[in-house]
């Protein structure tokens, strides 16, 4: 199994398409960091977890195409012809199709460490913060629940047919500007940009409304259900 994971990742990852995407993520980054998070979100300061979770939440589109496009490859015609062999022999099928579900999480965790990297070089270099630990709370909200969910329904919609796989790419990029209800929102934009002015509080404390809490628990919840039940393969 280790042998066959380090062939999946890196067939995953030595590509043009990985190479390409990482220089996408980064200039995104860049652009959304210099434009509307430099001065801060909701009269907070830019480093603060309200402008940092905005940030995370603009940049989160880009990060989940990849990851989509990265689901895309299992239910290519020749990923099809390879697993008809597969499940003609006695490898679990089970382990096997979450062994390639670690490689593409691992692809996307090196994806998504890109517009991190760069926020901690931006902050460092231009306001001297260096108290990263406050941020990680805004990092594991906006996501980790965005992240599973998004997988579930890629898993699911490419058993189905490969080209629903780019129809939820639209879809991520559509749902990203509509505003929806703090429990609802996926991404977190609206939550982060609206939520601390309602407070008429200056430069309030990051904190999470028990309400996002669960909608975020259900997003992690119901992705890591569609995850499993991707898993799930009958050896013909």
């Amino acid at each position: 199994m280790a042998k066959i994971f380090k062939y999946e990742l890196k067939r995953l990852i030595i590509n043009k398409f990985f190479f390409g995407l990482l220089i996408i993520s980064a200039f995104y980054s860049h652009q959304v960091m210099c434009g509307d998070i430099l001065i801060g979100v909701a009269n907070t300061a830019p480093f603060s977890g309200w402008s940092y979770g905005e940030y995370l939440a603009k940049v989160l589109p880009v990060l989940l195409i990849a990851l989509l496009f990265f689901i895309s490859f299992l239910y290519s015609k020749q990923e099809k012809c390879v697993q008809a062999l597969t499940k003609a022999t006695p490898i679990d099928l089970f382990k096997f199709q979450m062994l390639r579900f670690g490689t593409i999480i691992i692809a996307f965790i090196l994806i998504s460490v890109v517009p991190i990297v760069y926020s901690v070089y931006f902050y460092s270099v231009n306001f001297h913060f260096i108290d990263f630990g406050s941020l990680l709370l805004p990092i594991v909200v906006t996501l980790l629940p965005a992240i599973l969910f998004v997988f579930g329904l890629g898993v699911l919609g490419g058993r189905c047919h490969q080209g629903l796989i780019f129809i939820l790419m639209a879809v991520v990029l559509l749902i990203s500007f509509v505003p929806v209800p703090y429990s609802m929102d996926l991404f977190g934009g609206n939550f982060f940009e609206k939520y601390p002015a309602s407070l008429d509080i200056v430069e309030p404390a990051f904190l999470i409304p028990v309400g996002v809490i669960i909608g975020k628990i259900i997003f992690c919840l119901s992705g890591l259900m569609m995850m499993l039940v991707g898993c799930i393969q009958k050896k013909k």
